[in-house]
């Protein structure tokens, strides 16, 4: 089971998580999950956005200073970027970063 915990209170934001992490898991995940997502004014190394874990805790970081699209293709980042950590895929940072960057636009067309 996930479990989401996100500091920002628009519900159109979080049904879009929501329906990115369903996107990839959907309850087939047979572990607990800890996933926090923070919203903050401003982040290290002037990013928009930054993803730590391993296979059982997230920790996704943004910048709330984005808004619209882009706000929305940086949590579709991110959050590929926690699929990549939930599921072992981190040998590569080169792939992992362009996984992120070709899959992006696609969950953000699918669920905005």
């Amino acid at each position: 089971m996930i479990s989401i915990s996100c500091n920002h209170n628009d519900k159109q934001i979080e049904q879009f998580i929501d329906d990115c992490f369903n996107h990839y898991f959907d309850g087939r995940l047979k572990r607990n999950i800890d996933i926090d997502i923070i919203f903050k004014s401003e982040l290290d190394c002037s990013a928009a956005g930054w993803c730590t874990g391993d296979k059982q805790e997230i920790l996704i970081e943004l910048d709330n200073t984005y808004t619209g699209r882009d706000l929305y293709l940086n949590i579709a980042h991110e959050i590929i970027h926690a699929k990549q950590f939930l599921r072992g895929e981190t040998s590569d940072q080169e792939l992992m970063e362009q996984e992120a960057l070709d899959g992006e636009n696609e969950l953000v067309e699918l669920y905005l």
